[in-house]
């Protein structure tokens, strides 16, 4: 019964947002690695996509990434508020990568202690125009953030702290500093949290972007340098967006 509440729940909030959706825009990109709050997801030639269609103020869409060799596959769902300083969103990740040592042959199983799956509920806000620090928090509300006995949730949480270092508009470059804070709100008698071994500072990153015009064609580039001090490790990620409408 929970986890039909839960799937009713998700199906309600997705056909608001759909309902009020005006625009449809897609994105496809190219990276030699796949980040996310202290992670290295996956590795090698990553492509991921974005879909979605958009509203004035309430959007839904899917996301999906994976590599050539077909050892990380990921789709994900997803619905969103957002007016001029507030971004809420939840996310309904599938990670349904053939080595995964957990339950990712099931996609419609809701079950809090059998799905594979887990729901990120994000928050950000940006101060202002003149202050354009955005900070952001993020909770695993539901999923397989659970404790060893598979009793519990973690409810692991990030929160984060970006801003603009440097932008040159007529160059179209710009430069971002960003600071993350990985724990959980419930260890339930375990040391670690969904992102570390152990709370703390999982993401210290520097990300550049700049726009080139190659023949009257716009191409997004970035470059993002991740440091995890909990995890002793740095990555390096490139990344360029092949089109986006």
């Amino acid at each position: 019964m929970i986890k039909n509440r839960l799937l009713i729940i998700f199906l309600i909030i997705a056909g608001s947002s759909l309902s009020f959706a005006q625009q449809i825009h897609s994105a496809l990109q190219l990276r030699n690695s796949h980040l996310w709050r202290g992670l290295e997801v996956s590795s090698g030639l990553i492509y991921t996509g974005d879909i979605h269609l958009d509203g004035k103020n309430f959007y839904g869409g899917f996301w999906t990434g994976g590599n050539v060799d077909g050892s990380y596959k990921e789709f994900n769902n997803y619905v969103g508020y957002k007016n001029k300083h507030l971004t809420v969103e939840l996310w309904d990740i599938y990670n349904f990568s053939p080595g995964a040592t957990y339950n990712n042959k099931e996609f419609f199983n809701y079950n809090a202690s059998e799905t594979g799956r887990f729901w990120d509920l994000r928050t950000y806000y940006t101060i202002s125009d003149k202050l354009p620090l955005t900070l952001s928090a993020n909770t695993v509300v539901f999923g397989r953030d659970r404790n060893k006995e598979n009793t519990e949730n973690k409810y692991s949480s990030f929160v984060s702290a970006e801003y603009p270092l440097y932008k040159k508009e007529d160059q179209n470059l710009e430069v971002r500093g960003r600071v993350g804070y990985g724990f959980a709100l419930n260890h339930a008698g375990e040391e670690s949290n969904f992102f570390a071994k152990r709370d703390g500072f999982t993401e210290i990153s520097l990300i550049v972007t700049k726009n080139f015009t190659i023949a009257g064609y716009k191409l997004p580039v970035g470059i993002w340098g991740m440091w995890n001090p909990v995890g002793n490790n740095a990555y390096l990620q490139f990344s360029v967006q092949a089109f986006s409408f």
